[in-house]
Order: C-alpha cells, then sequence, then structure tokens
C-alpha cells in the first residue's frame, strides 16, 4: 500500500493537545452529534496503546484528522474528518491511505468502520480502497439514521 501526498505542504503527524482547538472545530462543522470534548482531552491526556490519533497540518493549521484503533489483527476507523473548506483535495484519501498503511505496518488483516447511509462521498471514498457493505446498524446516529457496517481485507499493495 503506498501512501500518496496529494500536495508537498501537507504533513501527516500524531494529534497533540495544542491541536485540539482546531480537530474540535473540524469536528463540530462536520458532525450533527459531534464527539465531546471531553473525550478528545482524556485520550490525548491519557492515550490507550491500541488508539491512534493523527491529524494532517498544512503548515500550522489543522486541515483533517483520522481517530483509528488496533486491536491485533482487527483494526477499526472510529472517526475522520476533513475541513470542509479542505474536502474534495484528496486530503481525506490522504488520512486513509495513511492510516491503512499504519494498520497494515503493525500486523492488521481487517479493518472496519461506520458510516451514515446517506453519507455518499465517504461512501465513495470507503469503496475506492475497498471497503464493502457488511452490515446496518439502525440508529446509530440517532434516532433514524442508520448506519452501514463496511469491511475490507488489508493487504499487500492494496488501496
Amino acid at each position: 500500500m503506498t501512501t500518496q501526498n496529494p500536495r508537498p505542504d501537507l504533513t501527516f503527524e500524531p494529534m497533540h493537545a495544542d491541536d485540539l482547538q482546531q480537530v474540535l472545530a473540524i469536528e463540530n462543522q462536520c458532525f450533527e452529534d459531534p464527539w465531546s470534548t471531553l473525550y478528545f482531552r482524556v485520550s490525548l491526556k491519557h492515550p490507550r496503546s491500541y488508539e491512534y490519533f493523527y491529524v494532517v497540518r498544512h503548515e500550522r493549521t489543522v486541515v483533517g484528522y483520522i481517530i483509528f484503533c488496533i486491536l491485533h489483527e482487527e483494526a477499526q476507523i472510529l472517526n475522520i474528518a476533513v475541513s470542509p473548506v479542505c474536502q474534495r483535495q484528496g486530503i481525506g484519501k490522504y488520512l486513509l491511505a495513511s492510516a491503512l498503511e499504519m494498520i497494515q505496518a503493525a500486523g492488521g488483516r481487517e479493518v472496519s468502520l461506520e458510516v451514515d447511509v446517506s453519507n455518499l462521498p465517504a461512501q465513495y471514498l470507503y469503496r475506492q480502497f475497498g471497503f464493502r457493505i457488511c452490515g446496518i446498524r439502525k440508529n446509530y446516529y440517532g434516532r433514524y439514521k442508520d448506519a452501514y457496517v463496511l469491511r475490507k481485507g488489508v493487504e499487500a499493495d492494496a488501496t
């Protein structure tokens, strides 16, 4: 699996507490029911060995982030978002490819995630990487908002 950076001025790096304000701004812009500030603060202050928090940065500005976990051979993409003003520039693809590369390097063999059934751009991105629908979670995003469960195997040279 080869990670291609869409722009040379972007960096993929671990999220730090100093990034929190920018990450929360993106989280609140992208999701109707955003993750809590407390969750981010606690997770960054007391990281778990199996959770990974990464950002894509343009100079000093966070333009996107991804959170995933790896437990033995299984991984899950927990959250991914790109600032609305930076969407459709390959940043989401860069985030996902970078995370999948890390998962593969750590011995992960299968990756899953949930996506809102109405979020067609995200579904399109995941399909590009070989994710396929394997189930549905009723009311996952609140009342009447279902999620597809998507899954893919991680193999050498997969994209």
